[in-house]
């Protein structure tokens, strides 16, 4: 089964009517020869004074300063964008990262308990008396994907070993399966490492890969791991375990496209915040748009 031209022209006037600036620039120059320092503007537009970046980015939490979680979007599109470590925006976003480091948790806070005083999803909430996020349970999300930037974009960081030790040693102490969030932490950190912490890394990871992600197609439409979560391009090294379950959800992820173009998210706010979740699901209807027609281009399953 193949997107055909017209899903794909909905699509794609989907994101050019609604989706948030970045996400329109970053279509176009993946798809259109689009201009790829258009894109860079639009990202240098979330990113704060200090360095870290903010705005909103990450649109389940509507936090104007920096945060960690924040900052690790910023990074996920500089590296989308083949940003050079030399670059400014990824250059100020490392300085920020190493500002921030805690001693006290060894890691990074995903987010500063301000993020309470303003519209954010319900797992976003800081629990002052715990001291991090409900989402934070682990040390993995985000310091095991923080751990990768490292390596991707500041190698020479004299704490880097010590760090990466540390991230085989939780990533080897987490229970199986391995949660979500923290398999797809694991997985960013695995794509900058080499040798013996790669194979360490892809051991553990490969052991959980198909209890980690939901392999029921009937339960698709909830908020579970996805097999293309896990292996978004057929270069994936979990490809080969979720072969099938990946050309499945291809499939319904096709028949699922709404009418209007777009893909919609799994979660909502619960009732929280109601004024402000549809902004919310607005931006992240543009952001899985664009994401699932980089999926579906790259497994050659669309016609035009």
């Amino acid at each position: 089964m193949k997107l055909t031209t017209q899903q794909w022209n909905t699509a794609a006037t989907y994101i050019k009517t609604h989706a948030r600036p970045i996400d329109q620039k970053i279509f176009s120059y993946f798809f259109e020869e689009g201009s790829k320092e258009e894109a860079i503007i639009e990202l240098s537009r979330f990113q704060n004074a200090d360095g870290g970046f903010g705005r909103s980015l990450e649109p389940d939490f509507r936090l104007d300063s920096s945060s960690p979680m924040a900052t690790t979007v910023g990074l996920q599109f500089a590296k989308d964008l083949k940003l050079s470590a030399s670059h400014p925006i990824v250059q100020k976003a490392m300085s920020y990262l190493h500002d921030t480091y805690d001693e006290q948790i060894n890691g990074w806070h995903a987010v500063p308990e301000e993020v309470n005083s303003i519209p954010h999803a319900p797992w976003w909430h800081f629990d002052s008396d715990k001291g991090y996020c409900r989402v934070q349970t682990t040390w993995a999300n985000p310091n095991a994907e923080i751990v990768g930037y490292f390596h991707l974009f500041h190698p020479e960081h004299p704490r880097l070993q010590e760090w990466t030790e540390r991230a085989v040693t939780e990533l080897k102490n987490l229970p199986h399966p391995i949660e979500m969030h923290d398999f797809l932490c694991y997985q960013r950190l695995l794509f900058e490492v080499k040798e013996e912490t790669e194979s360490n890394l892809y051991r553990i990871l490969s052991s959980s890969v198909r209890k980690t992600v939901c392999t029921d197609p009937s339960r698709w439409n909830e908020y579970v791991a996805k097999p293309l979560q896990i292996a978004s391009h057929p270069a994936s090294p979990f490809y080969e375990a979720l072969k099938a379950e990946v050309h499945m959800q291809l499939n319904v992820e096709i028949e699922a496209q709404h009418q209007k173009g777009y893909w919609h998210p799994s979660w909502s706010w619960f009732g929280q915040f109601d004024e402000t979740w549809p902004v919310a699901e607005k931006e992240w209807r543009g952001i899985l748009t664009l994401g699932m027609l980089r999926i579906l281009k790259t497994y050659g399953r669309v016609e035009c």
